[in-house]
This record gives structure tokens, C-alpha cells and sequence, in this order.
């Protein structure tokens, strides 16, 4: 994967490991997410245990809209494995061929935006280790995974 840019505030958290000088103009946006209301219930769930576990002052109001594709993405991810577990793998095709459940594809690229949007985020392991927050607290991060 490429090197994505990341934000003055997260390079500010994991030290500036760079050196590089930072980027004092970098537009501040204010305010806290706020879920969209055309969230999926599910989803709303998974905003909750987002929002509660992670670092204040990261995210904005203006990150509202990939939060919650973050969220949709684990939403979805959830239900397409939910499916296949009471699914068998292969199902009947159009023609009557055996075919690969239709669920794995959508499993797959629901875990596919994950990782794209988390990434985005600082939510992956990687992105987490660099973050240097100022609370003793080990769980901050706790609610994500589950």
C-alpha cells in the first residue's frame, strides 16, 4: 500500500516520527462526529463503540461521513459473516452448477472498505501503535475489535 499523509493532530500523537516539519496551517476543523441519521442500526452500534473508544480531539464533525462508512463497512462485514455462517459455502447456480456463496464477495469487500477507511482513520494496528495518547487507560482502544 502506498503511504497515505496523515493529519497534523495524528503525527502530533505518535511524536512526529518524520522530524519533518509539521504543518501549522492545516485547516482545524471544529465540533464532534455526528452520526448521520441514515445510519443501519447496526452500524449505529458499531458508531457507539467507535466513538466511546477512541481518542478525543481526533476526529471532527467534518470526519462524520467516513466514520460512518467505517461503520456501514463493519455493519456489513458482521451480517455477511453471520450468513455464511448459517449458509453452506457453496450454493446452486442460475444453471445448476455449484457455485461459491454469494455472502463470501460481499464479506470480502466489506472487509476490503474496513481496512480502507480504518487506514484513512488511524483506526488499524499500525496506525495505533504510533498514537500517543495522554491517558494510562489501556482500554481506549478496547471497544473496537469486538
Amino acid at each position: 500500500m502506498p503511504n497515505v499523509a496523515k493529519p497534523t493532530k495524528l503525527k502530533d500523537l505518535a511524536g512526529n516520527p518524520g522530524k519533518r516539519a509539521l504543518n501549522r496551517k492545516e485547516p482545524q476543523p471544529k465540533g464532534v462526529p455526528v452520526a448521520p441519521a441514515t445510519m443501519s442500526p447496526a452500524a449505529r452500534q458499531v458508531w457507539t463503540q467507535l466513538i466511546a473508544s477512541m481518542p478525543r480531539g481526533v476526529f471532527t464533525t467534518a470526519d462524520s461521513a467516513i466514520l460512518a462508512a467505517y461503520c456501514e463497512a463493519v455493519a456489513n462485514h458482521r451480517q455477511a459473516t453471520a450468513a455464511i455462517m448459517e449458509n453452506p459455502a457453496q450454493v446452486q447456480g442460475s444453471t445448476g452448477q455449484p457455485v461459491l456463496n454469494p455472502w463470501f464477495k460481499q464479506q470480502a469487500e466489506a472487509a476490503r472498505q474496513i481496512c480502507t477507511f480504518g487506514q484513512r482513520l488511524g483506526l488499524d494496528p499500525i496506525a495505533r501503535q504510533a498514537i500517543n495518547t495522554e491517558t494510562d487507560d489501556e482500554d481506549d482502544w478496547g471497544g473496537l475489535i469486538n
